[in-house]
């Protein structure tokens, strides 16, 4: 039985202990820019998800033009971010 309550113990401080690290190591900029995405997942762009799209924004800010979905205020929003946050970074 303690075996049971140890085993436990320790896969639960293990899983907060990897869930903090994943926190802590997620690229924030990829976040942005997929929050700012249609957020279909289709696969028209040529990438597979709207997380690889926004893996190649950030390789390529051009890259978004390949979004179909993308359109009014999104499109306009996104253009806004990747002026600010992107191209400018790539200028310093």
């Amino acid at each position: 039985m303690q075996g049971i309550i140890i085993l436990t113990l320790t896969a639960l401080i293990l899983g907060l202990i990897l869930s903090f690290a994943n926190n802590m190591l997620k690229d924030k900029q990829i976040e942005e820019l997929k929050k700012r995405l249609p957020g279909y997942n289709c696969g028209g762009c040529g990438h597979g998800s709207c997380e690889g799209m926004a893996l190649a924004i950030k390789k390529d800010f051009n890259e978004y033009l390949k979004c179909r979905p993308l359109k009014g205020e999104k499109k306009v929003e996104l253009e806004k971010y990747i002026a600010n946050h992107i191209v400018n970074k790539e200028k310093l």
